[in-house]
């Protein structure tokens, strides 16, 4: 019996060259659009922003690029063909992320400009608001950046059947994280909106051949492949119930219920999502722009269900299990299963190899166009560099150091365990921005020092609270699994840190006095964000 490595090597004969020659091409037409689509000026507004311009169909396409990585592509479809029920329910909250945001959508566009630190330098004037922005910023695109370069480079070198290759993954990797940083130097939000665009329609399309290859397979019978599903998964009597993935009882419940709502509340303020929102005319547009998204992404969350039930299915959850990666190969294996059994196979996994590329570069580039932004803008221009050429100069240079320090430790860091990278990411987020920017938005007692308690206090927590987790120790998927000083009982920390950075933040407030000179009154910050004078200011100049 060949093991899954083996027939990757195998099969890779039987379907020619279209894979190989698919990515090379992706490759050139994307630096070709980046470089014709970059930014018209040299202005901090074009470069990073795209002048606010962007209409609401595009952005809807970009916003659903921007969200939906290459990990959130990979992890959901794995997590439905191991854990049937309890991978399907976590899709959910994909779109509900989304729902979020629109909620916050137009006050945040009426006050905001360009970064994170700007919005809450709207109430906030001054650089600490634009440091702790900042921190919180990278604590968010660094490891997310990181996971995604990984998971990129082992998943674009096992569809090209170069896995085994000595040092074959870290080569794609590198190339991904190079390709990263010269787009984000050279061209800026219009380039990176363009190629998101492109990359959502490409996922769909591609996500479409697989689900109508999985139901073509079973005769378009849903039932069938159900059946099928839970009959090859790891647990077949149990697979539409709920405790497979985290077991039963109220500890499995509280520990789903904790990854639920940090995703969806995480995934809503992530900085690169709070930056797209900036694209839009105005707050109208902004709100606009993301109720398309919900739409795109509900029919994308229905095609991740019937792919992750046919890699159950067609695949098997045992191969799943045994490959390297577990749960992230389910694309993968499932594309390599399709190839070998349909006409022109290699033409579907010659659409694949492209839609995983893409998948990874936007979502990356947008982290780090997000992350030397912040930097650019919020720090180095606030130290002396107000010009907009010294300004943008700083961004392309952090761009370059952020990126090289991404590919680094990606490489470094391959095949050790990510799950509490992610975890923290999505939790800091979570617990450290969303607490500053609901009060900012909704509570005229917020004061300075309750922003910078809710920010650093929310990091903090996510700190302590993810290193003694068992995603740190005390399992076989630790990472240092023959240690055990994990005292916290999930490997989602959102339960307590989302609650403990909106509590700092109230407790600071209450203890010190509104209305110092270094805050923006309230009704004056209210005014700006319903009647979007940012906006009409920007749109004027």
């Amino acid at each position: 019996m060949m093991t899954p490595q083996a027939a990757q090597l195998d099969s890779a004969h039987d379907w020619g060259a279209e894979p190989l020659v698919s990515f090379l091409l992706i490759v050139c037409i994307t630096v070709l659009v980046y470089l014709l689509y970059g930014a018209d000026s040299d202005g901090p507004s074009d470069v990073y922003v795209a002048r606010h311009s962007v209409r609401p169909v595009t952005n809807a396409l970009a916003l659903a690029g921007d969200h939906i990585s290459v990990v959130t592509l990979l992890t959901t479809t794995g997590a439905v063909a191991l854990g049937g029920y309890d991978g399907i329910t976590p899709v959910i909250g994909v779109v509900g992320a989304l729902g979020v945001l629109a909620f916050l959508a137009q006050p945040l566009r009426g006050i905001g400009r360009y970064t994170l630190g700007d919005t809450l330098g709207a109430r906030f004037p001054g650089t600490a608001a634009r440091v702790a922005a900042t921190v919180a910023t990278l604590c968010f695109c660094l490891p997310m950046t990181v996971v995604q370069l990984i998971v990129a480079g082992g998943s674009v070198s096992a569809l090209l059947g170069i896995s085994d290759i000595n040092g074959a993954t870290q080569v794609c990797t590198g190339l991904i994280g190079a390709l990263m940083i010269c787009v984000v130097a050279l061209s800026g939000m219009r380039g990176n909106t363009v190629v998101q665009a492109i990359k959502t329609v490409v996922l769909l399309f591609a996500m479409m051949v697989l689900a109508s290859q999985v139901l073509n397979a079973y005769g378009w019978n849903a039932n069938r492949l159900l059946d099928a599903a839970a009959r090859n998964s790891p647990d077949p009597e149990h697979f539409y119930e709920p405790g497979l993935l985290n077991g039963g009882g109220t500890n499995g419940f509280l520990s789903q219920l904790s990854q639920q709502i940090t995703v969806i509340l995480g995934s809503a303020v992530a900085p690169h999502m709070l930056m797209r929102l900036n694209t839009a005319e105005d707050g109208t547009s902004a709100r606009r722009m993301v109720k398309y998204t919900i739409g795109l992404l509900t029919f994308f969350c229905v095609l991740v269900v019937l792919v992750g039930l046919g890699a159950s299915a067609l695949v098997g959850g045992k191969s799943i299990l045994t490959a390297e990666s577990r749960e992230l190969t389910a694309i993968p294996l499932l594309a390599e299963r399709v190839a070998d059994t349909a006409t022109g196979g290699g033409m579907i996994l010659a659409l694949v190899v492209p839609m995983v590329f893409l998948t990874s570069l936007t979502v990356v580039a947008a982290l780090t166009l997000s992350s030397a932004a912040s930097l650019a803008h919020d720090v180095c221009a606030q130290m002396g560099g107000k010009a907009a050429t010294n300004e943008l100069r700083a961004m392309r240079w952090s761009a370059v150091l952020f990126g090289a320090l991404a590919v680094t430790l990606s490489v470094e860091l391959q095949g050790e365990p990510l799950t509490f990278l992610v975890q923290f990411a999505v939790t800091a987020a979570a617990a450290a921005i969303l607490p500053a920017l609901v009060f900012e938005l909704f509570w005229s007692g917020f004061t300075r020092a309750g922003m910078l308690w809710s920010v650093y206090g929310g990091l903090g927590c996510c700190v302590v609270l993810q290193f003694f987790s068992p995603s740190v120790s005390g399992t076989p998927a630790s990472v240092f699994p023959d240690a055990d000083f994990a005292w916290f009982p999930f490997e989602s920390t959102g339960l307590v840190a989302i609650p403990v950075g909106f509590l700092l933040g109230w407790v600071a407030s209450r203890l010190t006095p509104t209305g110092s000179p270094a805050e923006v009154d309230y009704v004056e910050l209210e005014k700006r964000a319903l009647t979007d004078s940012v906006a009409l200011r920007d749109r004027t100049r």
